[in-house]
């Protein structure tokens, strides 16, 4: 069963998540809501904090179309700056143009545990510098100028209060 995305500005997405140190089956479970929840929102890759768990374990998404998960990931190194149009599941309907790297190369294990590196380019790189961005507690909009940020939290705030006002009514009908 999916979990409900938070949005920003909730204070777990601004928090480092800690590390996965169990490797059974709650983190299965999770993992199996976590990609629920993605899929349902057509995105392309998710935080264990996205879902309001701060586990440092997210899915990537590859450009053929096919998930990975990446738990307790570091980045090794990093080159090519380049801006690149950006979104986010917990920040919907905003998209900004927002600083990167066109190469990173990752260190990460598996659910099993196991140790991988890879070394990736271009929207790969984009999408897993993104996700850990979330596990180290940061959004993409901490990388906008104030302007930009202040009005799309305006607009945030805005949708959590829509939010809470619809699921009180779902409450009301119970």
């Amino acid at each position: 069963m999916a979990r409900d995305i938070v949005i920003w500005p909730n204070k777990v997405l601004s928090t480092p998540t800690k590390p996965v140190t169990d490797f059974g089956e709650n983190l299965t479970k999770l993992l199996e809501e976590m990609f629920d929840a993605m899929k349902e929102a057509e995105g392309i890759g998710i935080a264990a904090n996205q879902v309001g768990v701060p586990l440092r374990c997210s899915w990537v998404g590859r450009e053929d179309g096919t998930f990975f998960e990446i738990i307790n990931p570091r980045i090794l190194e990093k080159s090519g700056p380049v801006t690149l149009e950006e979104g986010c599941l917990s920040v919907p309907d905003q998209y900004e143009r927002t600083p990167r790297f066109h190469k990173v190369k990752v260190k990460y294990q598996d659910r099993a545990g196991e140790w991988h590196e890879l070394e990736v380019e271009g929207r790969l790189a984009h999408v897993l510098q993104h996700e850990i961005d979330h596990l180290d507690g940061h959004v993409f909009v901490d990388h906008l100028s104030n302007l930009k940020r202040s009005l799309i939290l305006e607009k945030m705030k805005k949708l959590q209060k829509a939010m809470k006002r619809h699921k009180d009514k779902d409450k009301d009908k119970e």
